[in-house]
């Protein structure tokens, strides 16, 4: 499931990064279409990006499954539950730990 996963990202961001590597035309427009080619530009840039941190956790959860960590939380050392390994398939920790995470990351510093 995984290295399938790994494959379609790979793709998908193949296909975007050469997308968003041709340069915005530069002959005179009206300006609605050069606003939604600009747009259109950062929307693909923004794709890119999302599937660069994606292929970096499937990456990631590849390498813990060759070293016999795939599924263990990386937080309290828990068995990770099948039903959120099938839902996130990259995921490092449980959903408690995340939420955990999550909570600590948003308290005020």
């Amino acid at each position: 499931m995984l290295m399938a996963l790994r494959t379609r990202l790979a793709g998908e961001w193949s296909e975007h990064m050469k997308e968003s590597v041709f340069p915005l035309d530069r002959e005179p427009k009206e300006f609605t279409e050069t606003a939604s080619d600009i747009s259109e530009h950062e929307v693909l840039a923004a794709e890119v990006a999302l599937e660069e941190g994606l292929l970096y956790e499937v990456d990631a959860a590849l390498l813990r499954w060759r070293d016999g960590t795939y599924g263990i939380c990386e937080s309290t050392g828990e068995q990770i539950p099948a039903d959120r390994l099938r839902a996130l398939p990259w995921t490092r920790f449980t959903r408690e730990a995340a939420e955990q995470r999550g909570k600590a990351s948003n308290a005020p510093q």
